[in-house]
């Protein structure tokens, strides 16, 4: 059966990257389910993306951090911190935060690390956290900087083996994705390799016929630098006093490279995003024409497709989808665990004596589904009318059900041998829309009338008859009398039918033919098929005298072909099917 594992109360419901984690957002607050449907935890503030399986938290429209959650729920709860370089995710197992007492990095069991003193500091890309102090702190002059490994040891750099001074290092950018870096030694340009710990140092184009020149910066670092919105930009010279701009984002990773004839691409920045999860699921999404989507759910014993009731489908994972219903987000389930069983007339076969039964059809649910949020229907045209104001829910410790009285109308043409009457059903649980699921009763024409010959008055005349026939009716209980009309029906023999009471006829053939003749006295109930009675009729017509055979007179024997009724079967039948 389908269910909702999340109502559509919730503005989103995404899949959080680098977990395997739900979040769903509404009305400014985010709660964290696993992917089975599971509440996980619930928060007011902002819940910003798993990044090394935690969620930092922020306040929101703010940089306050609250704490952060790991993917099983769990809250470690942080004061007095603040985002820094609107990076609010951890990194390389670190998460940076800047405090009263100066920058700290957190590890995931909440423990604070000091690492120094820092006029500015950045998140650890690539296992490198880029620094900036100053050579005297108590007078901030003469800035440096340096990059801090997370065993919180400091990096050295070297040119032909020779020790670089701190102090040469005027200008550090923070490691991209492919683990290189730029570096500024008395003015030079070099990129650095974090693997290798080796300086290149960097060149504009050669011209032809002159040496290369390498790029450098003309003049203070700190006058070179410029701060943009989206991060800063570097400017340096290269061959001929030619412009060379290095662009970085805000975590002061290399973007771009504009010389004077072309921007180069770096593309290292973003080294901490995560990948996307890869999703497999049992669900299928299907849009409809009409531009609704439905769901295919193929499981071990066949497939289940709800049909099209849904604005959009999101996502689907495992056994669950994401989807829209009244403009909100939920996630819908199906559990082939969870059966129902249908059953009318309590599961007895269905004796239609007239136009009109009246019996009752029962859903049965089990306890996990709630019988007061569950309706079904079965269309008019099966000949079904159900009774909605008869609606009953009961929900019990070993099961649950729905009942509705209901009208059948008997199906044209029903014989008087039990057959399978479809009555196909919608149902309808916590309004999701389950496919049209076949049922069918066991169903005849009981026929409640009879028809006797009154042998007593029976008149034949050359070749002409007349017989009575007497029609009772079983009657139950209660029951009054149903109108009926009674018709003569043969192959070519004319007929004339006489009423001599409600129950007495005279039925008169004219112009037998010799030996047998099958007449049929059929008695119509109003919107019931027909109740058949076959009477055949053996005629012999007289034979004179001859001198070899005796004379014989016309004869006619009457003689009413009988069939046997069906049984009712009071052994209840049900039809059970895994949804």
């Amino acid at each position: 059966m389908a269910k909702w594992v999340m109502h559509p109360v919730y503005d989103d419901i995404r899949l959080a990257s680098d977990a395997q984690i739900l979040v769903s957002d509404s009305s400014n607050t985010s709660t964290l389910w696993s992917t089975k449907g599971k509440r996980l935890a619930k928060t007011s503030d902002k819940l910003q993306d798993f990044r090394e399986g935690a969620s930092v938290t922020t306040k929101r429209k703010s940089d306050d951090v609250t704490g952060f959650f790991k993917t099983d729920g769990s809250f470690v709860a942080l004061t007095d911190s603040k985002v820094v370089c609107d990076y609010p995710y951890f990194s390389d197992g670190y998460l940076l935060l800047k405090t009263p007492a100066g920058y700290l990095w957190v590890d995931q069991e909440g423990t604070s690390h000091n690492f120094g003193s820092f006029v500015k500091a950045y998140p650890f890309m690539e296992k490198h956290a880029l620094c900036l102090v100053y050579a005297s702190m108590e007078k901030q002059k003469d800035p440096y900087y340096f990059y801090l490994t997370t065993k919180g040891d400091r990096v050295t750099f070297s040119l032909e083996d020779k020790k670089i001074d701190s102090e040469d290092v005027h200008f550090l950018s923070s490691m991209g994705a492919d683990g290189k870096s730029i570096v500024v030694v008395k003015r030079k340009v070099y990129t650095y390799d974090g693997k290798t710990k080796l300086l290149e140092p960097m060149f504009a184009n050669e011209v032809e016929g002159k040496k290369k020149r390498q790029i450098s910066v003309d003049g203070q670092v700190i006058e070179c630098l410029e701060e943009t919105e989206t991060g800063s930009i570097l400017h340096a010279q290269g061959n001929k006093n030619e412009r060379v701009d290095f662009v970085f984002n805000k975590l002061v990773q290399l973007v771009s490279i504009r010389f004077a004839d072309r921007e180069v691409a770096c593309g290292s920045e973003g080294s901490q995003k995560s990948e996307d999860v890869k999703l497999t699921s049992a669900f299928t999404p299907k849009k409809s024409s009409s531009g609704q989507w439905g769901l295919e759910y193929k499981h071990a014993s066949g497939t289940f497709i709800l049909p099209p009731q849904f604005e959009a489908v999101d996502f689907c994972i495992g056994d669950f989808a994401v989807v829209k219903a009244g403009g909100k987000w939920g996630m819908i389930m199906v559990d082939d665990k969870l059966n129902y069983r249908l059953q009318m007339n309590r599961g007895n076969d269905i004796a239609f004596r007239h136009q009109k039964f009246e019996t009752t059809v029962r859903l049965d649910l089990p306890p996990a589904i709630s019988a007061n949020d569950c309706r079904f229907d079965i269309a008019s045209e099966y000949g079904c009318v159900i009774d909605k104001t008869s609606f009953e829910a009961r929900n019990t410790e070993s099961g649950n059900y729905v009942q509705y009285k209901c009208v059948l109308t008997i199906p044209d043409s029903l014989p008087d041998v039990i057959t399978d009457i479809p009555y196909p059903v919608q149902i309808v649980y916590d309004d999701i829309q389950y496919p049209v699921t076949p049922f069918s009763v066991k169903a005849w024409h009981y026929k409640y009338i009879n028809v006797d010959l009154n042998e007593a008055e029976t008149v034949l005349e050359q070749g002409n008859v007349s017989f009575t026939i007497n029609i009772s009716a079983e009657k139950n209980p209660g029951e009054g009398d149903y109108p009926f009309e009674v018709h003569i029906v043969t192959d070519s023999l004319q007929t004339e039918l006489e009423k001599i009471s409600e129950t007495r006829y005279k039925c008169k053939l004219y112009a037998l033919a010799e030996g047998v003749n099958i007449v049929n006295i059929n008695i119509l109930e109003q919107g019931c098929p027909p109740a058949v009675f076959p009477f055949e009729i053996t005629y012999t017509k007289p034979v004179k005298r001859t001198r070899h055979t005796p004379a014989k007179k016309e004869q006619v024997q009457i003689k009413k072909k009988s069939k046997a009724q069906p049984k009712s079967q009071p052994k209840e039948k049900e039809l059970q099917l895994p949804v």
